[in-house]
């Protein structure tokens, strides 16, 4: 007894011990603000790679600055084709169709979905969520610069809240987590690009004009689970509507095939093999996440399966295999 307790009354043992508290607390209470730290953190760890790399031959602030400028011009770039071939599909639309347009524009506003929408105060909880989702989006940057900048200081920061003979191992944890989240980086960037694929492919049978941009949309979008590919698809037969009903009906059977593929063949086997994960615990993951976290958990759903993994086999598998061969 008197041995546990003077393990226990250790400084950097109480604040870990806190630390874990405190963490769990956040976890289920304010899981918005736990979701923005975790998804910061998996896109730090899938630059930081190239940081590593540009840093022997520049300084790592130089090297991270040049990088997260990258990404950032990079996320751009993905979405303003999406917003100038949308938004041009749709005028047009709205130019041949007016009626169309006034009568939805009608059937909106006399909506009692929409009355009973503005009279709840739906319209300021909408703009006062997408103001906090703008404003954890800019965090969530800053928090990636710092982390790319700063990842050795950081780290050695952390660890000294471990005892000495623990950071050894706490330091190869960090690492296989840091490694299996670029992986699933690399896992989320195969998938949507075999929907991108699918989709070129299928309207270029069609003949369809501006079919690689197309498929493009469909690949960027396809990272937000459901609304994205559903954006895509919006856009996609606002080009081909003129083409008759036929080409439209097959147009959507290609976008649902590139799901359906994507789902059921893609994703399990890429991230299964990227990330050394069976299906079906990812599948599990992605109903929790999608449950609890909505669709950014969906997204990152996978990552967070890889994460709580490697804590459980690192922390509680390896030493139980290790307590059977003693």
């Amino acid at each position: 007894m008197g041995n546990i307790i003077k393990k226990i009354n250790n400084t950097q043992n109480i604040i870990f011990l806190f630390g874990i508290i405190i963490y769990g607390i956040c976890l289920f209470t304010i899981t918005d603000i736990a979701l923005m730290l975790f998804v910061t953190y998996v896109i730090a760890c899938a630059l930081n790679p190239l940081v590593d790399k540009l840093e022997k031959k520049m300084r790592r602030n130089l090297a991270a600055t040049i990088v997260f400028g990258g990404f950032v011009c990079g996320i751009l770039l993905m979405f303003l084709p999406i917003i100038i071939i949308g938004g041009k599909e749709l005028a047009h639309l709205a130019e041949q169709y007016p009626q169309y347009v006034v009568q939805v524009k009608e059937y909106i506003m006399t909506s009692p979905v929409v009355q009973e929408f503005a009279n709840s105060g739906g319209l300021i909880s909408s703009i006062t969520s997408i103001s906090k989702g703008g404003l954890y989006l800019f965090v969530s940057m800053i928090f990636t610069y710092f982390l790319m900048v700063d990842r050795d200081k950081l780290i050695n920061t952390v660890l000294r809240f471990f005892p000495k003979r623990s950071r050894e191992r706490i330091k190869e944890i960090y690492d296989i987590s840091e490694q299996k989240l670029s992986r699933f980086v690399s896992g989320q960037f195969i998938a949507s690009a075999s929907v991108g694929l699918i989709v070129i492919i299928g309207l270029l049978i069609l003949r369809v004009d501006s079919a690689v941009i197309l498929g493009c949309i469909a690949a960027v979008l396809d990272i937000v689970p459901i609304v994205g590919p559903a954006i895509a698809l919006v856009i996609c037969l606002a080009v081909v509507y003129k083409l008759g009903w036929t080409i439209v009906i097959l147009t959507t059977v290609i976008f649902l095939f590139a799901q359906f593929a994507e789902n059921n063949f893609v994703k399990p086997y890429v991230f299964g093999k990227f990330m050394d994960l069976h299906p079906i615990v990812i599948y599990i993951f992605l109903f929790v996440c999608a449950k609890y976290f909505g669709a950014v958990g969906a997204i990152f759903a996978p990552a967070i399966a890889a994460d709580t993994c490697v804590f459980i086999e690192e922390l509680y598998l390896k030493r139980m295999d290790e307590d059977l061969e003693e």
